[in-house]
């Protein structure tokens, strides 16, 4: 059993820019339980300057996933919850959509994990008991604001070409029987 963190590439050349918003600034992170406070479709616009091209995630003002990604997390995890995001440029009258992706935040942490003594995560390990069956899933903790997939989800990722997503192979816990 092997997960991974799903972070932005920041190191992507020629990025979107949002008007009112900096992707690489801070991030505003939303829930599964909060879906019923959101609508089901919003609108972002891109700057007048605004580059070319679009990852397939973007993690600020929001996590954000194209449809080639929201395709996969849909196919590997049930009762998967996300609001449409319709991204314009005025300039180059262009429309991308993109998917607010809401998360369960779970608690996959093993006994094994180790916290510094300022409460910060030493070593993170994550319990194969607990992970179950789910393949997308969000730590509840707020230090780990990035969404962990298994390796079958970022196989099947990468096989469809996505940019902009930097996979971080995370510990699990040797599984006991």
């Amino acid at each position: 059993m092997r997960f991974f963190t799903m972070e932005q590439d920041k190191r992507l050349p020629d990025v979107i820019q949002f008007r009112d918003f900096d992707i690489c600034g801070p991030r505003h992170i939303f829930y599964k339980e909060d879906a019923g406070e959101i609508q089901e479709s919003n609108m972002m616009y891109l700057t007048k300057d605004s580059g070319e091209t679009a990852p397939d995630f973007i993690q600020s003002p929001v996590s954000l996933v194209s449809d080639k990604v929201k395709a996969v997390l849909d196919m590997y995890e049930d009762d998967m919850v996300f609001k449409t995001v319709t991204i314009a440029s005025k300039e180059r009258e262009t429309i991308m959509v993109y998917h607010h992706l809401l998360l369960e935040r779970m608690d996959m942490f093993s006994e094994k994990t180790e916290f510094y003594t300022n409460g910060s995560i030493r070593r993170l390990v994550l319990d194969p008991a607990k992970i179950g069956e789910h393949k997308v899933f969000l730590l509840n903790d707020k230090r780990f604001p990035n969404p962990l997939v298994s390796l079958e989800v970022v196989e099947s990722l990468l096989r469809r070409n996505i940019i902009g997503i930097v996979f971080k192979e995370v510990e699990v816990e040797a599984w006991q029987n």
